[in-house]
């Protein structure tokens, strides 16, 4: 029995959608970012070549899950010498740079021990991640300067949610000038960890058919570097995005001048999706109890703010309290996107399940309050 308000991940589901996803790229290596979901890592880690991540504490729940590490790339805007010095010693494939100083630490952590460390130089999109091209360059020039950096390639994205095939043509050009101006200094680049970004549908009567005509968008400059370089394929929502779904219980139902307002148990606190602005869009909602009645509602979480609204307004099913309401397409960062910990109320239990595991209890509903207190 599920208790209310829950995430639910469903491992065939995400199972499904990266044998989809690796049938459009069966000769390029897939790699998951857990920040989309680091639930998923333990069910995951057989499905793809490398999972990505980006901070210390992602690299603990790699390590709780043993995760090999031949199978991580370490990434990340910000790396100090002593995150460095964990995923070194803990045998990480790869790290990336993101700026000359993590490349010296990353010398410097591996001179003292005697060992070398697989590096991506990371190249900016033009935002804080990554270096411009002359960074880079003047990197490429100097790698004589650092004796246990094996430099593997380049890393690069520069977004996510992307749809149209102008956002794909500035990746391309950003990518080969750097080939390019690489090239003419007389270093080979013979690898590139590319996230692609590609949009998810959640409102627009979403499927998985609109999902992967946004990666055929992608699938252009995909084709286009892969002509260049050996590519690996980076992803973390398109991965993980449809495998979730999140019940949440009809509490109170309270007509108010010519509004019909929804409570639920869950709100803004445990449910976030990219794009949605302040509930005017429609995301997909299944109900426990479907009735011949329809009326419209407004769906509001049970936080004490006016921003608490999931849904404006919506027709569907008559409804009433205790009818468990299920909101899709929520596998991919809503769990930890969202602001758990705002009003001190219960965060949300976590369950993961399968045909052939069943319904599995990851995390019970915790209480929120205790971090919000000095008690």
């Amino acid at each position: 029995m599920i208790n209310t308000p829950a995430y639910i991940f469903n491992i065939d589901i995400l199972q499904q959608r990266v044998d989809r996803i690796k049938s459009l790229i069966p000769d390029i290596e897939l790699t998951y970012s857990i920040k989309a979901n680091p639930f998923l890592v333990p069910y995951i880690i057989h499905m793809v070549r490398h999972l990505e991540v980006c901070s210390p504490g992602e690299l603990s729940i790699c390590k709780a899950a043993s995760v090999p590490p031949e199978k991580i790339i370490y990434s990340g805007l910000l790396k100090e010498e002593w995150d460095i010095t964990e995923a070194v010693e803990y045998g990480v494939d790869i790290i990336t740079a993101e700026s000359p100083r993590q490349l010296r630490l990353i010398e410097k952590v591996c001179a003292e021990r005697d060992c070398h460390a697989k590096v991506l130089l990371r190249l900016t999109s033009g935002n804080q991640f990554g270096m411009d091209q002359d960074t880079v360059v003047g990197l490429l020039k100097t790698l004589s300067e650092y004796p246990h950096v094996d430099f593997s390639g380049i890393h690069y994205f520069s977004g996510t949610q992307k749809t149209r095939a102008a956002k794909f043509e500035a990746d391309k050009a950003n990518v080969h000038g750097l080939l390019d101006a690489a090239k003419e200094i007389g270093v080979a680049i013979d690898f590139l960890e590319f996230g692609p970004g590609a949009g998810v549908e959640y409102f627009d009567v979403p499927s998985d058919d609109k999902d992967f005509e946004n990666f055929a968008v992608a699938m252009d400059a995909i084709a286009d570097f892969k002509s260049t370089v050996k590519l690996g394929i980076e992803m973390g929502r398109f991965i993980a995005s449809t495998c979730g779904r999140f019940e949440t219980t009809v509490k109170e139902i309270k007509p108010s001048k010519g509004v019909n307002y929804v409570i639920i148990d869950g709100g803004i606190h445990h449910l976030n999706y990219f794009g949605q602005i302040q509930g005017m869009k429609i995301p997909e909602i299944a109900v426990s109890t479907t009735r011949a009645a329809k009326d419209k509602y407004c769906i509001v979480g049970s936080l004490c703010t006016t921003a608490d609204v999931l849904v404006r307004e919506v027709e569907m099913s008559s409804l009433e309290e205790g009818d468990v309401l299920t909101f899709n397409r929520c596998g991919a960062y809503s769990i930890t996107e969202a602001p758990n910990l705002f009003l001190s109320r219960r965060m949300p239990a976590v369950y993961a399940e399968s045909k052939d595991m069943g319904l599995k209890l990851l995390r019970e509903g915790m209480e929120s309050y205790r971090f919000n207190n000095e008690y």
